[in-house]
This record gives structure tokens, sequence and C-alpha cells, in this order.
């Protein structure tokens, strides 16, 4: 009996040590995700945009001061 006793202590602490740490057995393959739902709303269509105009002051682009003080 005092063989015993030792080997199943030292059976059982390796085993729950494996459990433990993650090693449960072989690893099982990843599962697919599950497909998302269909939307059954429709995004709003946005209207057609014109010419962009320009915005602010324009510079003529034959300005030789290149923008430095006189």
């Amino acid at each position: 009996m005092r063989g015993l006793l030792p080997r199943w202590c030292v059976a059982t602490a390796l085993t729950l040590s494996l459990l433990a740490c993650g090693i449960k057995g072989s690893p099982h393959a990843p599962r697919p995700a599950a497909p998302a739902p269909a939307s059954e709303t429709v995004p709003p269509q946005e209207p057609p945009r014109g010419p962009v105009e320009p915005s602010g002051p324009t510079v003529p682009p034959s300005s030789t001061d290149a923008g430095l003080p006189q």
C-alpha cells in the first residue's frame, strides 16, 4: 500500500497540472463564424453632386511676391 499511494498522488498531481495549464487533449478546429443577418433597410441614395465652387479669395497664379510682405 505504501508504494501505491505515492504513485497515485504523483499521477493525480500531474493530471491536475496538465488540466490547469490548458493541455486537455487534441485541439479542436475553429468553428466558422455565423453569417450576418441580411439587412432589411436600404441605405439612402445621395443625389448627384454638381461642380465644386471655390470658396474664399482667389490668388492669381502670376503673383510674383509669393506671399511675402513688402
